[in-house]
């Protein structure tokens, strides 16, 4: 079992799109039993973006309640189980992000055949963020190739090594590859992390977002859902089954 908190220094780089992504391609195409955890407890975007509404049982409820870990989990369609965060404020109260790890383990625990545990993380470095680093073995690190944003990932690396959590690597989304971005040699120098991941921007993705459902669900032979397809690849270690010649073609016409 391998836990991988997915970590940006900023809010609005991608990462919940990232982490709902690579969980359904994680699930649907390489097989693989997975958890999704929306650790972003002060404002939850993962259940929303999968399509969950309203949702009973959330991590909030695992987390001050002991409420059981099988209550909180919405199966998606792909396979993979999601546990969301509440929408509610006062669902925050008396809320203590430090047990966060105790939850996990929990979830650890009583579902040790899972593969692959994914921690969408609130961005920055405050009690939140901190909780799901702690949570996590590896970390896999988000941004859009300018400066700004980059120079945060810098400060995400160095609380990440002193929580003892390993590195992944370095996606770069959003992509657009203007004059005005950042190339790869210059963000890995800065970083000192490898880019394992170019995500290209595209408006399917940014439709995607606002239907509330993934574009590896919507266009699953996209450019961008076959880059998401590359990077579990990367991380499972093995080749994606090849899609059958009838569904790549009737693909073609995927719509919202």
């Amino acid at each position: 079992m391998r836990v991988i908190s997915i970590i940006s220094g900023k809010g609005g780089v991608g990462k919940t799109t990232a982490v709902a992504n690579l969980g359904i391609i994680l699930a649907s195409k390489f097989k693989k039993k997975v958890i999704l955890v929306d650790c972003n407890i002060t404002t939850p975007h993962l259940g929303l973006y999968m399509g969950i509404h309203h949702h009973p049982v959330t991590l909030n409820n695992l987390i001050k309640d002991g409420a059981d870990v099988s209550d909180a989990f919405y199966i998606h369609p792909s396979g993979a189980k999601v546990i969301p965060s509440s929408l509610s404020l006062t669902d925050l109260d008396g809320l203590d992000m430090l047990d966060l790890k105790k939850t996990v383990d929990r979830i650890k625990k009583e579902y040790s055949d899972t593969d692959y545990i994914l921690l969408d993380c609130a961005p920055g470095f405050g009690r939140e963020a901190i909780a799901g680093m702690r949570s996590s073995d590896e970390a896999l690190y988000i941004t859009t190739p300018y400066f700004s944003v980059i120079v945060d990932i810098v400060k995400c690396v160095r609380v990440a090594e002193d929580l003892d959590v390993a590195s992944l690597g370095l996606i770069v989304n959003m992509k657009k590859n203007t004059k005005h971005e950042l190339t790869q040699q210059e963000i890995e120098n800065i970083t000192e992390l490898p880019v394992i991941s170019s995500i290209s921007f595209t408006h399917d993705a940014c439709k995607s977002i606002h239907v509330r459902r993934p574009i590896s669900v919507v266009k699953p032979y996209s450019k961008v859902s076959k880059q998401f397809e590359m990077l579990a690849s990367m991380i499972v270690g093995e080749e994606a089954p090849k899609s059958k010649y009838v569904d790549r073609v009737f693909g073609k016409f995927d719509r919202y």
